[in-house]
């Protein structure tokens, strides 16, 4: 149930969502109320699965957590693998960032829990693996680094999501590889941003 309401807010928004559909696309008899026997709401069913989603992405998690993981290849590679799971992962919970844009403003309190459980948690360790490479020099603002090549990596994601392709007419790896390639001269040189 939790994956077809996710399908249905991401696609349609959440209001545009009844809970008779997401019955439907559950395989329950839709308009009969057998999704509150499972959820006390349909915001409840929301929380269920924006919980779900976040508590997911080990691929990207298990990169960061481990800065000397990739310790054998050069630095614009590293960076570069790093990007293609931050663009794997927005892809993974597309749902999940559609109903970040579009509709989450009207839950504060689950836009937070977002923003700390599934973007501050990614920044923090996307930050902290920038610190620990071998290049890495001192004095730099890695968060700032970080932020960078994060929000570069989200654009190429909100623009394919948007129009089906980027409107530049760049794949993900050109496009990639470029963001690597200008956070790797940014990892070496110390300057922020």
């Amino acid at each position: 149930m939790l994956t077809a309401a996710m399908g249905l807010f991401g696609r349609q928004g959440y209001v545009g969502t009844s809970v008779s559909q997401i019955e439907a696309a559950a395989g329950l008899s839709p308009g009969s109320g057998a999704l509150f026997r499972h959820f006390s709401s349909k915001r409840a069913l929301l929380e269920a699965g924006i919980d779900r989603a976040v508590s997911t992405g080990a691929e990207l998690s298990s990169l960061l957590g481990d800065a000397t993981a990739l310790a054998g290849l050069p630095l614009e590679e590293r960076l570069l693998i790093v990007a293609r799971a931050g663009l794997a992962r927005l892809e993974q919970q597309q749902d999940l960032n559609r109903l970040v844009l579009r509709d989450l403003t009207r839950f504060p309190d689950l836009l937070e829990r977002v923003r700390d459980r599934e973007i501050g948690r990614t920044f923090e360790g996307f930050s902290l693996w920038l610190r620990h490479q071998p290049e890495a020099s001192d004095g730099a603002d890695w968060d700032a680094v970080a932020m960078v090549l994060m929000g570069a990596v989200t654009h190429y994601w909100i623009m394919v999501d948007t129009f089906g392709s980027h409107p530049s007419g760049l794949d993900a790896e050109r496009y990639l590889g470029a963001a690597a390639g200008l956070a790797a001269a940014l990892v070496r040189s110390g300057a922020t941003p």
